[in-house]
């Protein structure tokens, strides 16, 4: 099992991804919208190569709503009934969506919160990706194929076939364990509308802004003693076929909403379809002074950061993350030390199952989880044996958990003996890329494992 210990440093909350459209002219440039509640068809076992057409005839399929999963695994009794549905196998999600008109220089991506436990989309007919991988979000640049102003078809083939030699599942962790793969689209879908140039909606399923800091000492007599000095890295992205000029600028805010600092660059050139990491400290230090901590229990502050992309007067792109200060430590002696008191470690594992729905978990499962877990005096939690949910660590950060965070790789690192696959490596650092991406970094994660 790998630990990573880190040292005064800040780690950012992933927002919450929303259930309705949150976008509005004037107040933000994305448009986000849920695919939720949209009126999916879903059917298991084969279906026939015209199932990714608009002619396919799916009215006898199943209508469901996300999140969705086929499998029920686990009752309170001696033997199992019909009600139990451990199937694996390929199940087919299909949408109809009648898509609202979209101003040119703008681009769409379709955000899936996670598939068990192989995903391929179609839209409109046309393959847009492929994903391999239970417990991570994954988004598509589906701006090519999409009909704006028209009616579009979204297909999803979902795979948690039992890996095995030769399987489809064969090179994708986790390869064994003591738990069950669910299937299908069991923590939603949404629309991402945004302009072709801004903050990165590629990254590994990353909100594209990250944020550490270092505590220094008082290098002037301007001072007031020691400070945090905060720090932001942002993933930018150009799609269009010009360089582009954009102003960067950065505010930061407390608990109460106050600014503490303001930062900006301006005149910055994006070169042509193009990526580029910006670092934070292209500005001056944001120096907080006696910061309010983020300490398990004890106090749960949090802080705010919002970077904004402007392309003159036009605000183009727009993200917020929300981080927490705190510092941790390690000692083969000592033991965990939080903000450098002592911590006792009282701690459960966590599975993301709930009797009667599998993994289709809500915000309010996960919510209610962490209650039983609060009652029960426990102040750390080890995620059992993969990714969580946004909302499961969103409510470890207000609930002062320290959080153990790891990837699926459990029991064996192959199906058919010796070290594994170049392929099952491969999976295994995509999925790791994912976890860290996308979680970087709750103040609540005080550690990131490698497997089981």
């Amino acid at each position: 099992m790998v630990m990573r210990a880190l040292a005064w440093i800040v780690l950012l909350l992933s927002v919450a991804h929303p259930t309705v459209v949150v976008a509005q002219q004037g107040t933000s440039p994305r448009a986000v919208t849920s695919l939720n509640e949209s009126g999916w068809r879903f059917q298991f076992g084969d279906a026939p190569e015209t199932v990714k057409t608009a002619t396919f005839d799916d009215s006898t399929w199943e209508q469901v709503s996300l999140p969705h999963t086929w499998n029920r695994v686990g009752e309170y009794a001696l033997t199992r009934s019909a009600a139990t549905n451990n199937k694996q196998g390929i199940g087919w999600y299909r949408l109809t969506y009648d898509a609202k008109p979209m101003a040119k220089g703008r681009r769409l991506y379709i955000d899936f919160a996670a598939v068990g436990n192989i995903a391929d989309v179609w839209v409109n007919g046309a393959h847009v990706g492929q994903h391999k991988g239970a417990f991570t979000r994954f988004r598509f640049d589906v701006t090519p194929q999409w009909k704006p102003g028209a009616k579009n078809l979204i297909v999803v083939r979902a795979d948690n076939s039992k890996p095995a030699v030769g399987s489809s599942t064969e090179h994708v962790i986790p390869l064994a364990g003591d738990f069950f793969i669910h299937g299908g689209l069991y923590r939603g879908v949404q629309l991402i509308e945004a302009n072709d140039v801004g903050i990165d909606l590629l990254d590994f399923g990353g909100p594209g802004v990250y944020v550490y800091s270092a505590i220094r000492q008082a290098r002037t007599s301007n001072d007031a003693g020691p400070y945090h000095v905060v720090y932001d890295k942002t993933r930018l992205r150009n799609l269009s076929s010009v360089s582009r000029t954009i102003d960067f600028h950065v505010t930061t805010r407390d608990d109460s909403g106050i600014v503490v600092d303001r930062g900006q660059s301006l005149g910055l050139v994006l070169k042509p379809n193009s990526t580029e990491m910006l670092e934070g400290n292209l500005f001056e230090e944001t120096k907080i002074y006696g910061p309010k901590l983020w300490d398990g229990q004890n106090e749960q502050k949090l802080y705010t950061i919002t970077v904004e992309i402007r392309e003159g007067k036009r605000l183009i792109d727009s993200v917020t993350q929300s981080f927490g200060i705190r510092s941790f430590k390690f000692d083969p002696n000592t033991g965990l030390t939080l903000n450098g008191q002592p911590l006792k470690l009282q701690g459960v594992s966590r599975h993301q199952d709930k009797f009667g729905k599998g993994w289709a978990l809500t915000r309010e499962d996960h919510a209610e989880d962490l209650a039983i877990m609060k009652e029960m005096g426990v102040n750390s939690v080890r995620h059992a044996h993969y990714p969580h949910a946004d909302e499961w660590v969103e409510e470890a950060d207000k609930a002062g958990m320290t959080v153990w965070a790891e990837v699926p790789y459990v029991t064996t690192p192959s199906l058919s003996g010796g070290e594994g696959s170049a392929e099952v490596f491969a999976n295994a650092e995509q999925q790791t890329r994912e976890l860290i991406r996308q979680q970087y970094n709750h103040p609540s994660i005080a550690m990131w494992a490698a497997g089981n």
